[in-house]
């Protein structure tokens, strides 16, 4: 039975931005892999290796996905818009200058299939310097440059910032209460004018005077209460105390204009040295500590319309009438939309290796009746939307017999076939079917929008300390006993003199044990220092180095510009197949009073065991060509291990009554066994690998073609 035709979409551009999603590239498709375009067929019965497929409308079966040896992975065309951009903003929230740079690339992730007849088209180019929303390629290849093409693109407008970041600070005793998340969240939705913008007036600390007693307000509403102190009827106030410890409450707030949401968000408040027992408070979301002379917090995603709010305290004490700055703020995020007031990537089809094909069988009962199967195959690496398969009557174009729209069949994994349901069709004649198929690799749309917002400038003088480690090596053999050296390093980079430094490291075990304290070297500034034995400690797998007081020792603090460096060995003892070390080394120091202890996590090398046996596989194979008499010989040599080999020999003797000739690779002669011997050196060979070599034997005189089957 044919059916009639239905009413298609008359353009071939089907693709829309609505079916990309944050977690979902495309209905029915889980990314397992995002830098790759890497999807998987996302199905309820995982059991079969057969996926039926259904009319959207009718709900009738229209045929069945072959999945090959049950794949259901494939690449998708790699279509980003890469936005890199620099925003300098105001303490209100509003952008001072930005700089931008931005591209457009279409890239083919696979090695074998090239892609072609690729077509995208842009939504909102308006505030792009790009002259056309449609770009077309007519073929990437599969090796750079040829698998990729990229556009670039600059705004030729002034665009709204769409992450908002604000700073509120507040001076009173109650900023705690002020500072709440529902009068930011209005404060920051004020629209940008003169008029909405929050008062940073600097409050006097001076006591009023009797004739001061005649205002008791001013123009911008600030009252006098006693003891001279103004309270702001605003969110901020900037007045604080002279010669009197002063408790500074600060909170930073960052809201998600955006239509998808922001992820990777870093927020760097730099804390000048007048700020002194910087706290957190608290965060409505993320994570926040506290990193030196900063103050990190992270959010691994914002969504869209969502305000979050990190709280924080610091105490200062001045003793004469400066200002002090408060500390920049640097914030960085990726977006998964434009920075470019909504650019995005509208449609886009592109074409790669596919086959089709009908089986049309003649029953073996019924004479001129054929059964009929329309199969699409698959034989590309990656996912391809079938969206049009249509199968046309030879006596009635206006009737059927396959009719496939967009809706009807799921993705096509790599290696999958989708076969269409059976027709029949009587003719004495040989059917000849016309048909019409129209697909489109799937692509993966990705945003990578890096967004770098300064505010404010700073001069910093705080307590900092940096470092790093290294091993002499990361491997060690097994079942053996070796040493490895490790050095650490740190160095003062702040201003303040440290007088405690600690430096742990954990994970030791029987197979990886700690120095003992003679073993370890202490190098200060250039020059070895002794190291006393109680600085030294393990218990419970953890290995302790501590220099404490160092104001009362030879040595007094570590200054600034001062470096360390730690020398000691770990013990591989006998480690055993596939065991690792894996430690975490930390660095912990402190000033003179004590303040916010200072942490340093430098990355640390993974040492493994390595398990070097050798195994391989030798063949010799004596195949007849040509004339008689005259031979090929094929040697394989093949790593079966799991260890590379290395300096290999290969010989194979030549009976004297045959001639040698044609060589795959040309060997060194020798009668290391009293008859000619071929010989080929191989300095290595891969895990895996087999290395064939082919030479060609023609007999002479009374020669006996057993006698070359014989090898050394």
């Amino acid at each position: 039975m044919a059916k009639k035709t239905k009413k298609k979409k008359p353009t071939r551009m089907g693709w829309d931005e609505t079916e990309a999603g944050e977690e979902l590239v495309a209905d029915a498709l889980k990314r397992t892999d995002m830098d790759k375009g890497k999807v998987k067929l996302v199905d309820r019965d995982t059991a079969t290796p057969v996926i039926e497929t259904y009319d959207e409308d009718t709900g009738k079966l229209e045929g069945s996905i072959l999945l090959k040896d049950r794949n259901r992975e494939g690449l998708l065309t790699l279509v980003k818009i890469i936005e890199d951009v620099e925003v300098k903003q105001d303490h209100d929230a509003n952008v001072e200058s930005y700089s931008f740079s931005g591209k457009i690339s279409i890239e083919n992730p696979s090695k074998t299939d090239r892609l072609w007849d690729i077509d995208l088209s842009l939504a909102n180019i308006g505030s792009t310097n790009l002259k056309s929303k449609d770009i077309s390629i007519r073929e990437l290849g599969t090796e750079y440059p040829d698998n990729v093409e990229t556009r670039e693109f600059e705004l030729k407008k002034d665009v709204e910032n769409l992450f908002l970041v604000k700073e509120f600070i507040n001076t009173l005793t109650e900023a705690d209460e002020v500072l709440n998340i529902n009068d930011i969240e209005r404060e920051m939705l004020k629209p940008k004018d003169k008029a909405s913008k929050v008062s940073k007036k600097v409050v006097a600390t001076i006591p009023p005077t009797a004739e001061d007693d005649e205002e008791e307000e001013d123009e911008e509403g600030e009252t006098w209460e006693d003891g001279g102190t103004a309270v702001e009827t605003g969110l901020e106030t900037f007045g604080i105390s002279i010669d009197k410890e002063n408790t500074i409450t600060f909170a930073i707030a960052l809201r998600n204009m955006f239509d998808k949401p922001v992820s990777d968000i870093e927020v760097i408040k730099t804390i000048p040295e007048d700020f002194k027992n910087p706290v957190v408070r608290d965060t409505t979301e993320g994570r926040a500590e506290i990193q030196g002379d900063k103050i990190i917090w992270k959010i691994d995603k914002l969504r869209p319309e969502y305000t979050v709010l990190l709280k924080f305290t610091c105490n200062i004490m001045v003793n004469d009438i400066a200002r002090r700055k408060t500390g920049a703020i640097d914030v960085s995020y990726k977006a998964a939309s434009s920075f470019a007031e909504g650019l995005a990537i509208d449609k886009f089809d592109a074409y790669t290796r596919n086959k089709f094909f009908i089986d049309t069988l003649e029953r073996d009962e019924e004479p001129n009746i054929w059964d009929n199967k329309l199969i699409f195959d698959n034989s590309s690496e990656f996912i391809i939307q079938l969206f049009n398969a249509d199968v046309y009557s030879p006596d009635d174009e206006n009737t059927k017999f396959v009719d496939i729209d967009p809706n009807d069949v799921p993705m096509l994994p790599s290696g999958a076939q989708w076969h269409s349901v059976k027709w029949q069709y009587e003719s004495e004649d040989y059917p000849t079917f016309r048909k019409k198929l129209e697909f489109r690799v799937v692509p993966d749309y990705q945003y990578h929008v890096n967004v770098v917002v300064s505010i404010s400038d700073v001069i910093l003088e705080i307590a900092s300390i940096t470092g790093d480690m290294a091993y002499d090596k990361v491997e060690t053999p097994t079942y053996k006993t070796q040493d490895v050296t490790t050095t650490l390093k740190m160095a003062n980079n702040g201003s303040a003199p440290l007088n405690e430094i600690t430096v742990i490291q954990q994970s030791f075990t029987d197979e990886y044990q700690p120095p003992k304290a003679n073993e370890i070297k202490l190098i200060w500034d250039g020059d070895e220092v002794e190291l006393s034995a109680d600085a030294v400690s393990f218990e419970t797998g953890v290995f302790t180095l501590s220099l404490s007081n160092l104001k009362d020792t030879s040595t007094g603090m570590f200054k600034p510009d001062s470096s360390l460096e730690f020398q000691y060995p770990i013990h591989c003892v006998k480690p055993a197949r596939d065991s690792k070390f894996e430690s975490e080394i930390i660095f912990h120091s402190n000033t003179f009073p004590v303040s916010q202890e200072l942490e340093f996590v430098p990355e640390v090398p993974i040492i493994e065991a390595l398990h070097i046996r050798r195994k391989f596989r030798t063949s010799k194979e004596v195949v007849p060509i040509g004339d008689l008499g005259n031979y090929r010989i094929i040697l394989t040599l093949e790593n079966i291990g799991e260890s590379k080999l290395y300096n290999l020999l290969i010989l194979d003797k030549v009976p004297d009554q045959f001639e040698y000739s044609q060589y795959s690779m040309t060997p060194e002669i020798t009668d290391e066994v009293g008859a000619d011997t071929l010989k080929w050196a191989i300095d290595e060979l891969e895990v895996g690998d087999k290395l064939e070599i082919t030479y060609e034997i023609t007999g002479t005189g009374k020669y006996s073609p057993s006698e070359a089957q014989l090898a050394l």
